[in-house]
């Protein structure tokens, strides 16, 4: 069995970075990479946190969809140029996923796990992706955290 931990995020303030197409994780991952390289904020990885959602999601029959990152602001950031919000405090289901072919079934084994637990049910909230820091996120590197909103029954 996958190994599911239930974590609360704090509230945070974060930069948004979106886009729509084919494949906008890569066209929003460049908008955010070229905004924080600027400002340091992968001088030291782990830093700040970065997520990322589908957003609107795919759509049987449609090749376009979008895909919003978000990175961690730190107060030394200036982040007067772009977009931000505060992320709101919240408890989530998270498991590890590896490899790009397994998000998909990973995303459906936490949300067995979360419907069949005794403990916890969803809850209202983002669904996120969480990526780790140094993964190159290539077919021989595609790692990342994949998060639930849930709440205590």
């Amino acid at each position: 069995m996958d190994v599911v931990n239930i974590v609360k995020l704090p509230e945070m303030k974060v930069a948004s970075f979106h886009a729509i197409g084919e494949k906008p994780e890569i066209i929003a991952f460049a908008k955010l990479q070229e905004w924080a390289l600027l400002r340091g904020i992968f001088d030291e990885p782990g830093k700040y946190k970065v997520f990322g959602f589908n957003n609107p999601p795919p759509e049987p029959g449609r090749k376009e969809y979008g895909y919003e990152f978000w990175v961690e602001l730190g107060k030394d950031i200036n982040a007067e140029d772009i977009e931000t919000l505060v992320m709101p405090s919240q408890t989530y289901a998270v498991m590890h996923s590896e490899g790009i072919e397994n998000i998909e079934p990973n995303w459906q084994k936490l949300m067995d796990w979360v419907a069949t637990s005794k403990d916890y049910e969803s809850d209202e909230g983002q669904c996120l992706e969480g990526h780790i820091p140094g993964c190159k996120y290539t077919e021989d590197d595609f790692r990342l955290y994949i998060y639930e909103p849930v709440r205590k029954k």
